[in-house]
């Protein structure tokens, strides 16, 4: 157990800090919090600042025009998820029949490299952002809008500094296209298994009446790897990151109140989370947790105590029902057949 707690809570001193990546970060989420703070429209730039945050994780480097268009995708379906999240909210059976499709759609994705991966996790995401606020403004899908166009422009700048697109670190669209055309299975069973797991957290969050209960089944599809195992460990991680992160951001919003300098604290965690995030997931975390706790309180006041204590009891909930699920799925594996045991693809 202690060797398993030290590797996943490891720091990789090998890799160094990515530091055009933070300056990408610090644009995509920078500019569109800028835009509000001139215009003072501070609730619907919480969903500039998380798609800007989120171009990050969708691109690993390589060809300028692979980049940005993994950013269009991404950006144009959070937009149209969020938008039947927030309509379904209206028909009755429409959020759980929009979840399971998404789900499914994410769950199928899985294995074909991080940046796919994630845009599809960020669909899901944006569905459940949707759905959650009955108040949501019309603005909130044009700051979404502009937090995608923050990404690419920092893209953009990037190039314009160094002279050369950044050596591509991670699959991106085409090995995307490659993985899923050599796949040996259909991934129903790994779809299923994803699936289930986020329709349950969903269920038992909503049903329990949890404050920020989207966080619940939010989590599960975060730390669910294609490989079980590694979903055990990205638990560990999430968690130990979380608690840290929900610790920093309360002490952020207790003493700070100033408009300007949230928004300059979330920049600076951008940053600080493209620069961990090749060393170590769980340090990373903890930026990623507080950003997000200041950033919704940017979009208007809380209370900091019962956010962090939100935030950790959804986290907390989230990673026991993904570590449930995976272990279960890890002894179940086995009775499935061969073609569908092995989910890394040959290089």
């Amino acid at each position: 157990m202690r060797n398993y707690l030290t590797q996943a809570l490891t720091f990789d001193r090998r890799q160094p800090p990515n530091w055009r990546r933070a300056l990408r970060a610090s644009i995509a989420v920078g500019l569109p919090l800028a835009v509000a703070l001139v215009r003072g429209e501070f609730m619907p730039a919480v969903y500039g600042g998380v798609a800007g945050f989120y171009t990050m994780f969708v691109d690993n480097g390589g060809p300028t025009s692979e980049r940005m268009t993994a950013m269009v995708y991404m950006t144009v379906g959070m937009l149209l998820c969020g938008i039947a999240g927030f309509v379904g909210r209206w028909v009755p059976g429409a959020p759980l029949a929009f979840l399971l499709a998404f789900s499914l759609l994410a769950g199928w994705l899985q294995g074909t490299g991080n940046a796919v991966e994630l845009m599809s996790k960020y669909w899901l995401i944006a569905f459940l952002f949707g759905n959650s606020d009955p108040t949501l403004s019309p603005l909130a899908g044009t700051y979404l809008l502009a937090g995608g166009l923050a990404g690419i422009f920092s893209v953009l700048v990037d190039l314009w500094l160094f002279a050369r697109p950044e050596p591509q670190f991670g699959p991106m669209l085409f090995e995307a296209m490659s993985r899923l055309l050599r796949r040996r299975n259909n991934n129903a069973h790994f779809t299923i298994y994803f699936a289930s797991k986020i329709l349950a957290g969903y269920v038992i969050a909503y049903g329990l009446g949890l404050e920020r209960a989207y966080w619940v089944p939010l989590t599960i599809a975060i730390v669910t790897a294609y490989d079980p195992q590694l979903s055990i460990y990205k638990m560990v991680q999430r968690l130990a990151g979380s608690l840290f992160g929900a610790l920093l951001g309360w002490a952020v919003l207790t003493w700070c109140h100033n408009d300007i300098l949230l928004a300059l604290i979330i920049t600076g965690f951008s940053a600080s989370t493209a620069l961990l995030l090749n060393r170590s997931y769980w340090m990373a975390v903890v930026p990623i947790t507080a950003l997000v706790m200041v950033l919704l309180d940017f979009g208007g006041p809380q209370a900091s105590t019962s956010l962090a204590i939100a935030r950790m009891e959804n986290t907390v909930l989230g990673c026991a029902i993904a570590g449930i699920g995976a272990l279960i799925y890890i002894r179940t594996r086995a009775t499935l057949p061969p073609s569908a045991r092995h989910h890394r693809l040959p290089h």
